[in-house]
C-alpha cells in the first residue's frame, strides 16, 4: 500500500511537470503570436512603445480613463491586434510645428519631406495637421506662415485644424494663408459675421469627408476657445470662438447624416486642467445620443506626447516641432466593424524613410533664400540670455530671465525716446516709463558665442508692435496680480517654486516688486518700486499717471490683461523684433564690443519664508562617445567669467555650489552654456522632465588658484532674493523640448500659460498611453 502510494505520487509528480512544460510551451506560442501581431501591426515603432510604456509629455497627466493602448489594457476597442481580414486606412498625423518643417538631426526634426515620403509609400493614407504649424521658427515667421503652407502641399496634407497661433499674423493673413493651401483648413466653432470664418467657396470651413477604398472618413475641425485670449487680440477683431462641445456635437452630427463611416477630430484643444474643453474633456462629453459616435480626436496645442483612449475615443497627440510623426490605422473588418490602433513614430524610426526628392528641393529653395539674411551677425554675447524653452521648462513664463529684463529695457528705452522727441507728446514726457514682455512672448534664447539675425527671429517670431498706454499704481497692481497668479508656492528650504508656467508671467523694466507665491490669487503682489525709488507705490493710487510700453498683444488684452484693452493708446513705437535688434546694435556699438549681461537683476522677487542662499548644482560630464567624464580635471565658467578649477567625481558627475539664483555654466569659454536655477530646479532636480545639465569635456583651458566654490563674475543682484524662476513643474512642453526647434510651445495664453509643472520635484505622470521615457541627454 505503501509502495502504492509512492508511485502515485510519484507519477503524479511527473505528470505535473509533464503538464507544466505542456502549459509554458503553450504560454510562450500564445505570446510569441502576440509580440508578432503587434509587430505586424506597428512596423518601425519604437521600443518605448512597443513596450506600452506611459507618455508622460510636456505638461499634462494621463488622466481619468487613460488607457495603455499600445500594450493592449483594457480600456475598449483600441488595443493593438493583427489584421487578418479586411481594409485599413492610414492617417499620418503632425500638430505643433512651428515652423520645423526642415529635417535637423540637433532638434531630431523629422523633416516635411520623410514624412511626404512615407505617405507616398502607403497607398490610400491621409495626411492631417492638427494646428500651429504656420508660427514660430523663421521659417515661418520671415513670410507669415506662406512658406510652411507651400510645402505642406507639396507634402501632401489633406486636411488641417486651425490652431491659436495660425491667427498671430491677424485673420487677413491668416485667411489669405488658408486660401494659399491646396487642402482644406478647418475651424468648425471659428465664426465671424455669423458665418464660419472659413467658409469659402465649395468649403464650409468646418468639415470634409475623404473616401477611400470605399470608406468614407468625415474629419472635422476645432480651434481651443482660449484663442481669444492667446493671440493677439487686435488681429481677431470680430472673430468669435464658440463652445467646441456644441460645436463637435453638430458636426458629428452632419458627417453622420453624410454617410461617414468613421468621424475624427482634428482639434488644436490640448491636455488641460483648467480650460473649460480640452481632448479629454470632449471626449468624455460624447455621451448618449453621441456615445461611440467619435471615433478619433487627432489634437495639438499642448505639445502633448501621447496615444490613449478616453471614454471610447481614441486621443493621438505627436509633441511638438517634428520630432515625431503620429500614425492611426483605422481597420474595418469584414462586417464593417471599425477597430482603432496608433503607432507613433520616432525620429529613430523615420530616419530609414528615403526623404521625398521634390519635398526636399522645395524646403531647400526656401532655406538658400534666406540664408544671407539670417546668417548676418549682429555682436558676440558673452553670457546666455535665457528665454524659450530651456530643457523642457519655459523659464521665461514662470521666473525674472535676463533676456526678459532686456527686452523690456529695449522697449522702455524705445519709449523713453519717442516720448523725449516726438511732437505731441510733451505732455507725457514727466511719466515714468515701465516696459513689460509677456514671458510667452520669448520664444529662444540668446546663446553664448555669435548672434545672428536667425537667432532674433527665433526668439521673437510673432511681428508684434510696440504701444503706449497710461496706467496708474492701482492698474499696475492689477497687471502684476495677474503676472503671477499661476506661481503658487515656494519650498522654504531650497527656493524652488511651485505653480504652473504662464505665458502672461511679465518680463518687467523700470520697476522692481516683491510678491509672495503662497499667497491667494489676487493678493499676492506685496510692494512695488519704481526704479531708483525707496517708497513703495500705493496700491489704490489711481491718479499718478506712469506710461506702459508692452506689445499689442498684451496692451488689446491678451494672457487675461482685460484691464489693458480699453485704455486709450497713446502711440505705437514700432515693431518688437526691430525694437530689440535696435536695442541689441546700440548695447553693443553696432556690433563692435561683445553683448553681456548678468544672469539676474533681482527685479522679481518671491518672499515665502525662503532666505536666499548659496546651492549646490549638479551637471553630468561626458566624452565624445558619451561616456562619464570621470575623475578628471576641469576648468568652469559661470556666467562668463574667470575659471574656477573643479573634478568630476567617478560617475562624470560636477557638483560645486554657486550663489542663489540663475546662472549660466560651461566649461571652457567658448562652449554652450547651461542653464542653473535653484527656483526652477535647473541643475539641482531631476526627474523624468528635467535631466541633470550634460556638457561635453573641455580640457582645462587654465588653472587658476584653488576655489571650493564659484566666484562669479556677475554676482545676483541684492535684492531681497535673486530673480524666481517658478515651477516645479511638469511640462509638456513637449514640450514642448525647445532646443533648436520650434518654440513649443506653448501660447501665450493656454499653451504657454496652461502647462502643468507642478511636480518638477518628483512624481510619475500617468495614464497617458503610449509613451516615451526621457533618457541621458547626449553631451552637448
Amino acid at each position: 500500500m505503501g509502495e502504492t502510494k509512492m508511485r502515485i505520487r510519484k507519477n503524479g509528480r511527473i505528470l505535473a511537470a509533464v503538464l507544466a512544460v505542456l502549459l509554458a510551451f503553450q504560454l510562450g506560442a500564445v505570446c510569441y503570436a502576440a509580440d508578432e501581431s503587434a509587430n505586424t501591426q506597428a512596423p518601425g515603432v519604437s521600443a518605448a512603445l512597443q513596450a506600452g510604456e506611459t507618455v508622460p509629455a510636456e505638461g499634462t497627466g494621463g488622466g481619468e480613463g487613460a488607457t495603455d493602448v499600445l500594450s493592449g489594457a483594457p480600456g475598449g476597442r483600441m488595443a493593438v491586434q493583427a489584421v487578418n481580414s479586411g481594409t485599413d486606412i492610414v492617417i499620418y498625423h503632425t500638430n505643433d510645428m512651428h515652423g520645423a518643417v526642415t529635417y535637423d538631426a540637433g532638434s531630431k526634426c523629422i523633416g516635411l519631406d520623410r514624412v511626404a515620403a512615407i505617405k507616398k509609400e502607403t497607398p490610400g493614407s491621409i495626411l492631417v495637421d492638427a494646428g500651429d504649424a504656420t508660427q514660430g521658427l523663421p521659417f515661418a515667421s520671415l513670410t507669415q506662415g506662406a512658406d510652411v503652407i507651400d510645402v505642406m502641399d507639396a507634402a501632401g496634407y489633406d486636411v488641417m485644424a486651425a490652431g491659436n497661433h495660425e491667427f498671430d499674423y491677424g485673420t487677413e493673413q491668416f485667411l489669405a494663408n488658408a486660401a494659399r493651401a491646396s487642402f482644406p483648413i478647418l475651424a468648425a466653432n471659428v465664426y465671424k459675421d455669423g458665418h464660419p470664418l472659413l467658409e469659402s467657396g465649395a468649403s464650409n470651413g468646418c468639415h470634409v469627408i475623404i473616401e477611400r477604398d470605399g470608406k468614407k472618413i468625415g474629419f472635422f475641425g476645432l480651434t481651443t476657445a482660449k484663442t481669444a485670449t492667446a493671440t493677439n487680440p487686435g488681429g481677431i477683431a470680430g472673430v468669435e470662438f464658440k463652445d467646441e462641445i456644441k460645436a463637435a456635437k453638430r458636426e458629428i452630427d452632419e458627417l453622420t447624416a453624410a454617410g461617414a463611416d468613421v468621424i475624427v477630430a482634428v482639434a488644436h484643444l490640448g491636455e488641460y486642467t483648467n480650460v473649460p474643453c480640452d481632448s479629454s474633456k470632449l471626449a468624455e462629453a460624447m455621451t448618449d445620443a453621441y456615445q461611440d459616435q467619435l471615433d478619433v480626436i487627432i489634437d495639438g496645442h499642448s505639445h502633448t506626447l501621447e496615444e490613449k483612449t478616453v471614454n471610447g475615443v481614441f486621443i493621438a497627440q505627436t509633441g511638438t516641432a517634428l520630432n515625431r510623426l503620429g500614425k492611426i490605422i483605422l481597420h474595418f473588418d469584414g462586417s464593417g466593424n471599425v477597430t482603432v490602433s496608433g503607432n507613433m513614430l520616432s525620429y529613430d524610426d523615420m530616419l530609414a524613410v528615403t526623404p521625398d526628392a521634390g519635398v526636399t528641393a522645395k524646403i531647400d529653395a526656401v532655406n538658400n533664400s534666406r540664408q544671407e539674411l539670417l546668417a548676418k551677425e549682429l555682436c558676440q554675447v558673452t553670457n546666455t540670455l535665457w528665454g524659450g524653452y530651456v530643457d523642457g521648462i519655459a523659464e521665461p513664463r514662470i521666473v525674472e530671465t535676463n533676456l526678459g529684463n532686456f527686452t523690456a529695457d529695449a522697449y522702455r528705452d524705445a519709449a523713453q525716446a519717442f516720448l523725449d522727441t516726438a511732437a505731441g507728446m510733451e505732455a507725457y514726457r514727466s511719466n515714468p516709463v515701465i516696459g513689460m514682455e509677456n514671458g510667452g512672448g520669448i520664444r529662444a534664447s540668446f546663446a553664448n558665442g555669435t548672434l545672428t539675425k536667425g537667432d532674433l527671429v527665433s526668439a521673437f517670431p510673432f511681428s508684434n508692435t510696440l504701444m503706449m498706454k497710461q496706467i496708474t499704481p492701482a492698474v499696475l497692481y492689477e497687471i502684476l496680480e495677474v503676472s503671477v497668479s499661476s506661481i503658487t508656492g515656494q519650498d522654504s528650504g531650497t527656493g524652488l517654486l511651485s505653480g504652473q508656467p504662464s505665458g502672461g508671467f511679465l518680463q518687467v523694466s523700470g520697476i522692481r516688486f516683491t510678491y509672495d507665491p503662497s499667497a491667494q490669487a489676487g493678493r499676492k503682489i506685496k510692494e512695488v518700486y519704481l526704479d531708483g525709488s525707496g517708497t513703495p507705490l500705493q496700491k489704490d493710487d489711481a491718479a499718478t499717471q506712469m506710461m506702459l510700453v508692452s506689445n499689442n498683444f498684451v496692451m488689446n488684452g491678451g494672457n487675461d490683461y482685460t484691464m489693458l484693452a480699453a485704455l486709450p493708446l497713446v502711440g505705437e513705437i514700432g515693431g518688437e523684433l526691430e525694437t530689440v535688434e535696435a536695442y541689441v546694435l546700440a548695447q553693443t556699438d553696432n556690433g563692435q564690443k561683445p553683448l553681456t549681461v548678468g544672469s539676474t537683476e533681482g527685479r522679481i522677487v518671491p518672499e515665502s519664508g525662503y532666505t536666499p542662499g548659496n546651492y549646490t548644482i549638479t551637471v553630468r560630464v561626458q566624452d565624445n562617445g558619451g561616456n562619464p567624464a570621470a575623475n578628471l580635471p576641469v576648468s568652469y565658467y559661470l556666467d562668463g567669467g574667470d575659471p574656477v578649477w573643479a573634478q568630476t567625481d567617478e560617475n562624470g558627475i560636477l557638483a560645486v555650489t554657486v550663489p542663489d539664483g540663475p546662472h549660466g555654466f560651461a566649461l571652457s569659454k567658448t562652449q554652450k552654456q547651461v542653464y542653473l536655477n535653484n527656483y526652477s530646479g535647473a541643475g539641482t532636480v531631476e526627474n523624468e522632465y528635467r535631466p541633470f545639465p550634460v556638457l561635453l569635456y573641455q580640457e582645462p583651458e587654465d588653472r587658476p588658484g584653488p576655489s571650493p566654490t564659484a566666484a562669479p563674475t556677475v554676482q545676483p543682484s541684492a535684492q531681497p532674493t535673486a530673480a524666481p524662476t517658478t515651477d516645479p513643474i511638469t511640462a509638456p512642453a513637449a514640450q514642448e523640448k525647445e532646443q533648436k526647434g520650434a518654440p513649443k510651445t506653448g501660447d501665450a495664453s493656454p499653451a504657454d500659460g496652461y502647462l502643468w509643472m507642478g511636480f518638477l520635484a518628483g512624481g510619475a505622470c500617468t495614464g497617458a498611453a503610449a509613451s516615451l521615457r526621457r533618457k541621458g541627454k547626449r553631451a552637448a
